[in-house]
């Protein structure tokens, strides 16, 4: 299959990034390939938002080292993966990380057949806008209502669960920002561990822990051992005077959280003003109509034979019913026919009608 680069105005090396889209998808298999230039609050000068084919079979604990290997020597570029029907998904669900960095005005490299349909909600771009304004409001409300514990258990003072709510607010703040930031929710519990993934992405923001600092090392110990100390560990022991200061580090990162959404949310903005202006033939937010009604935004597939079409159909079946059965495991090859058991999956998550089965 052959491949199509394609210019971008964000980088001003077209032979530079041609190599490096040439080492990318010489170690993975890739769909498509942005590139976004760093803005303000950004920690890289350029970050790439790759996207893996579907037929990708490799893990991230697989691919991660590799694509670490290929950017040693570019240090002004950032990068981001992700599989394709992740992206789909997000998109569908009006992702602001994706709707700015997956935009066609960013598009460096995209596979030579263009088989596939991005996902863009349909619908009025000032509509779209609302919908996640709206999303990041709820999401801050349930971040408010963990903050109101943090003082309920300070007044009954009982400090440890004080502590544990302390670091359930700024984990479901670091979740929040995340998603628009980064793409994708880191799953853990540690805030080391947010902090750091965020730096990847963010400047050192204000509410962060220096670790140079004693005293600010000791704060964030003690909110990484209030998930589980302060609720088994009965030695669990915080003052008040640090949870006023773990408050203000909160009522920092609040702040910063809302700043950051906002900084965010005006690049989209400027996304939408800037195609209503030049009226794009290919609008970023694409409306599929048929005979006046919506139509299901879907991949294509293509078989070579019919006979491989139904190949594929009955390895669906069979599989379903290997599935039914208890303590059995799954083979590799489906009853003797070509197609390996993870192609088979993979195949069958993209038959799921994306409308019909998003929350």
């Amino acid at each position: 299959m052959g491949t199509t680069s394609v210019e971008n105005k964000a980088w001003d090396n077209p032979k530079q990034l041609n190599e490096i889209i040439a080492k990318i998808v010489d170690v993975i298999d890739v769909e498509c390939i942005y590139l976004s230039k760093g803005a303000s609050h950004h920690a890289f000068k350029y970050r790439l938002t790759i996207i893996t084919g579907r037929s990708q079979k490799d893990g991230a604990e697989h691919i991660m080292p590799v694509i670490n290997d290929v950017f040693l020597d570019y240090e002004d570029f950032s990068y981001r993966v992700f599989t394709f029907s992740y992206v789909h998904l997000e998109l569908q669900q009006g992702s602001l990380y994706f709707l700015n960095n997956c935009h066609k005005k960013d598009l460096v490299y995209k596979i030579g057949n263009d088989n596939s349909i991005w996902n863009y909600p349909i619908g009025e771009p000032n509509k779209l806008v609302e919908k996640i304004k709206q999303d990041f409001k709820r999401d801050m409300s349930r971040m408010k209502s963990f903050k109101k514990g943090i003082q309920f258990f300070k007044v009954q003072k009982n400090l440890s669960q004080s502590a544990f709510m302390m670091h359930q607010t700024f984990e479901l703040g670091y979740r929040i920002l995340e998603r628009f930031i980064c793409g994708k929710i880191k799953i853990c519990h540690s805030m080391k561990n947010h902090q750091t993934y965020v730096l990847k992405s963010l400047k050192e923001l204000e509410s962060m822990f220096l670790l140079e600092s004693d005293v600010e090392t000791r704060l964030l110990d003690l909110l990484e051992d209030a998930y589980s100390s302060a609720r088994y560990d009965h030695s669990y022991r915080i003052t008040e005077k640090e949870l006023d200061q773990l408050s203000q580090k909160l009522g920092l990162f609040i702040k910063e959280i809302k700043f950051l959404f906002n900084e965010e949310l005006s690049i989209l903005k400027e996304i939408i003003i800037h195609d209503e202006i030049n009226s794009y033939t290919e609008r970023p937010l694409e409306e599929l109509t048929n005979n006046g009604k919506q139509d299901y935004l879907v991949r294509k597939f293509e078989f070579e034979t019919s006979f491989g079409m139904l190949c594929m159909a009955k390895s669906l079946m069979v599989l379903s019913v290997t599935c039914l059965q208890d303590d059995v495991v799954p083979p590799m090859q489906v009853n003797g026919f070509q197609y390996n058991i993870m192609e088979v999956l993979q195949m069958a998550i993209e038959f799921l009608p994306l409308k019909e089965t998003s929350p």
